[in-house]
């Protein structure tokens, strides 16, 4: 079951209701079954995996933080790592290689997610960060909250087990958080795709222009239903209590790489580099620079296979990489130029966003490309052709529709605008003031447009749903 499920778009009113009823003493107990049902109505054997690793770790990290005996804790730390990062990487290498009569094995709901959820529970026991958790039924809950299971954002353990038992909710500023998600959803990231999916489809055949409009679109299309999900994810958290971390911070508006990626996918890119980035630069720091392009490296082949064994995850991960250190390597060359050139500082500004919003479409090209060949062509292909301007996007929009394309881009332009102004803050500091007929007729109109954005992604033209791209992940 996912958000995106009718079975969800009937529970969830339920849930909410039943959960608000409950005495405080039996919420956590009640977001476990809760987060194990949204699990097991997936997959049964997904639930179980996730059930098997939640109480291994959690046995695990009390060696892990025994400091009565450093080599049991050591050797609990090390054995828990190793076990976890084995069975990640066994589902993402079956998941492209088939195994024998089994052929491709399909990951377990949520395993990139909380696998790293429990990575960083046994790495801070055994740094010492944390006390092992006393108590299995909230800890497991950490592990399985169902809004964060599917795609994340990926929560510490120790930040959520701090929130319970959950006592403070915020139901409208849940549901509202949800409504704004649910309108990326439908207006942008929705009508984006088809256009998007076309065009990745056909690089054999299309040229020019319309191989360009693909090379733009992607990168809005994916933020847009990506940051749509982490919205309803983190609105679903505030309804039950839970306050989960950002996940997307504008990040087309970074004037650098290095800003990008403080931007976007925060949650994922923040616990690598807590857990892979920091201590390889410790280990590699007598390297110098080379240590340091090393260290990068690495971090980022890693955010590229995350998400999958694939050739183009990697050329992924690898150009950002690239990116990353010749960023980093000539960073105190510009900030003294632009100290002695004044003059060019909001050119230089300008010219960095510009450069960092093609660098990250370059490199998104093979991360939603099929095949490298394919993102290869179409990399070609655009320049190739773009003289026939009027011909090649009327063939494209004879295919996909130009209503659904133009209303994605507009759609598109007003979350930057909303983003830019926050016009949620703003109502957040004048609720208070208002008379009670207008605050009840915006909560009435939030939890309208929740109710219909959750029926509306549901069933979709032709009866399709309309799955978010990153719950493959």
């Amino acid at each position: 079951m996912t958000f995106t499920s009718f079975k969800f778009l009937l529970i969830f009113p339920l849930l909410v209701g039943i959960y608000y009823v409950l005495p405080q003493r039996c919420r956590v107990l009640f977001l476990l079954i809760a987060s194990y049902a949204f699990v097991g109505l997936t997959s049964v054997r997904a639930a179980a995996a996730m059930a098997v690793a939640t109480i291994f770790t959690f046995l695990a990290g009390k060696y892990a933080g025994d400091t009565g005996s450093q080599q049991r804790s050591y050797f609990a730390f090390l054995a828990t790592i190793s076990i976890l990062t084995l069975c990640l990487c066994f589902f993402k290498i079956t998941a492209v290689l088939p195994l024998g009569r089994f052929g491709r094995l399909a990951a377990p709901l949520g395993l990139s997610y909380y696998t790293f959820k429990l990575m960083s529970y046994v790495i801070d026991v055994y740094w010492g960060k944390i006390e092992p958790a006393r108590n299995f039924t909230e800890f497991a809950t950490a592990i399985a909250f169902f809004p964060q299971i599917a795609a994340g954002p990926i929560q510490r353990p120790a930040d959520f087990l701090s929130q319970l038992p959950p006592t403070q909710t915020a139901l409208w500023m849940g549901l509202s958080r949800m409504a704004w998600g649910m309108g990326k959803k439908l207006l942008i990231a929705d009508n984006l795709a088809p256009t998007v999916g076309y065009i990745f489809s056909h690089t054999h055949t299309l040229h020019g222009a319309s191989l360009l409009a693909g090379f733009y679109l992607f990168p809005l299309q994916m933020y847009a239903d990506f940051s749509a999900l982490t919205d309803i994810a983190l609105g679903l958290g505030l309804i039950f209590g839970i306050v989960g971390p950002e996940n997307f911070n504008r990040p087309f508006t970074a004037s650098s790489i290095s800003d990008f990626w403080r931007r976007w996918h925060m949650s994922l890119t923040n616990w690598l580099a807590d857990y892979v980035f920091t201590p390889l630069r410790m280990a590699t720091r007598s390297a110098g620079s080379a240590g340091l392009a090393l260290s990068i490296t690495i971090n980022m082949l890693a955010v590229g296979l995350w998400h999958g064994f694939t050739l183009g995850y990697l050329v992924f991960g690898a150009l950002n990489a690239a990116y990353l250190v010749g960023d980093v390597l000539t960073a105190r060359r510009r900030t003294q130029f632009f100290k002695a050139n004044p003059t060019f500082d909001r050119p230089g500004t300008w010219a960095g966003w510009l450069l960092t919003a093609h660098l990250f479409c370059l490199a998104m090209v093979f991360f939603r490309a099929n095949h490298v060949g394919d993102a290869l062509r179409l990399l070609a292909g655009m320049w190739s052709g773009l003289g026939t301007l009027s011909s090649d996007p009327a063939s494209l929009a004879a295919a996909t529709g130009t209503q659904t394309l133009l209303i994605g881009l507009a759609g598109y332009a007003i979350l930057e605008l909303a983003e830019r102004f926050r016009p949620d803050l703003w109502w957040r500091r004048i609720e208070g003031t208002t008379p009670p007929w207008v605050y009840w007729s915006v909560r009435l109109a939030i939890a309208t447009c929740v109710l219909a954005g959750i029926f509306l992604v549901t069933i979709r033209q032709g009866g399709h749903d309309s799955p978010f791209l990153y719950q493959v992940f």
